[in-house]
């Protein structure tokens, strides 16, 4: 939109939402041995902060069996809500392709960390 400027707060939202976006991928990819994959959120054009509508996991092929729970359950350890209804989404992914191996480890251990936190809750 001309002239509309993001306010810090939802920039600090997208800048947190992608950096999750990002590290949830890199933690799909070292758990489930997945090469080529794209990890992209659905959210309703009403919802902020950690509201999602849905989860998009894409490969080349079919996923391994348990990848997109995974994908899920990782999200909401992070702190998401998932809550959708019929209505107009977007979708939001990482602008980020590139990592650094110590990236990838940092992401992985950030997302198990998580899920160890949550599923013990």
């Amino acid at each position: 939109m001309p002239g509309f400027a993001m306010g810090a707060e939802a920039e600090a939202t997208c800048d947190t939402l992608e950096r999750d976006i990002r590290d949830v991928t890199l933690w799909l990819i070292e758990t489930y041995g997945v090469a080529r994959i794209h990890v992209s959120v659905e959210r309703h054009f009403t919802q902020i902060d950690r509201d999602l509508a849905g989860i998009a996991v894409m490969l080349l092929s079919s996923p391994p069996p348990g990848l997109i729970e995974a994908a899920h359950e990782a999200f909401l350890a992070l702190g998401y809500v998932f809550e959708s209804w019929a209505a107009d989404i977007y979708v939001h992914q990482s602008s980020r392709d590139t990592h650094s191996k110590h990236d990838a480890i940092q992401a992985y251990a950030r997302v198990e960390n998580a899920l160890r936190i949550w599923r013990s809750a």
